[in-house]
């Protein structure tokens, strides 16, 4: 964002609404929400905004949307990021595509990468609270069903975010936020086991000795959780591994 831009307490506000809408409304599609972001493209900027700021906000109130709602509740919002992505705001003036850092709004998803990677990086943090936890759960569920509906590599989190998480509770000794780690790992499992499945053999993350390893790992944790909702979690993920292995 600009480093002159002085900020008013509004920014964002109306990228924001539009995202929350979608998930509210019923009636609200992803093609309508898609079409307001785009008019909001070509808007006179509000508050001095920079082009930048707006495609920034655009993609922090889509993570927010996603951490606020259910898994079961994001499919509008896959249904955005790829109708917002196919679309190319043209500037009125030069007929030529609008630009922001290289990328051509929207096709090129302007900010979405490092505005993602911050996102995931934070998570998760020490000394966070149930409704924190709950928040990361629901932005992962939405990043693994957007992985699972793409095989674009440009849309890749398979060997990004899915292997990390992965990792972290599954081959690497237990460590702070354990649980909630494997809550995570689950995660990618439940929605995005296919992806995950399709990726072995891979000389060198997803190798088969892996694959089975980590399914080891989930099999004998189980039954050191007390907590019924991440027994379920695990018992889920299980049941995607051994649905994608029969294909």
């Amino acid at each position: 964002m600009s480093d002159e831009h002085v900020y008013t307490g509004e920014e964002g506000k109306d990228e924001f609404r539009v995202l929350d809408s979608l998930v509210d409304h019923e009636n609200m599609t992803p093609k309508q929400a898609a079409q307001q972001i785009v008019e909001l493209t070509l808007a006179p900027k509000k508050y001095s905004r920079q082009l930048g700021d707006h495609c920034y906000f655009t993609a922090r109130g889509l993570i927010t949307a996603a951490a606020r709602s259910t898994p079961d509740q994001q499919s509008k919002l896959v249904a955005f990021f790829h109708e917002l992505r196919s679309k190319t705001v043209t500037n009125p003036s030069t007929g030529k595509p609008l630009e922001h850092e290289g990328r051509i709004i929207w096709t090129g998803l302007p900010t979405f990468g490092y505005t993602i990677a911050d996102e995931m990086h934070s998570i998760p943090a020490p000394n966070h609270t149930p409704q924190q936890a709950k928040k990361w759960e629901n932005t992962m569920a939405f990043f693994a069903q957007l992985d699972a509906s793409t095989r674009d590599p440009d849309l890749a989190f398979t060997h990004t975010w899915a292997l990390t998480f992965i990792i972290c509770a599954l081959r690497e000794a237990p460590t702070a936020n354990h649980e909630l780690r494997v809550r995570l790992a689950c995660t990618w499992y439940i929605y995005d086991a296919e992806k995950i499945w399709s990726k072995v053999p891979d000389e060198q993350d997803f190798t088969l000795t892996n694959w089975q390893q980590w399914k080891h790992r989930l099999e004998k944790l189980r039954s050191s959780f007390s907590d019924q909702g991440t027994r379920s979690m695990v018992d889920k993920a299980l049941v995607e591994i051994e649905r994608v292995e029969r294909t």
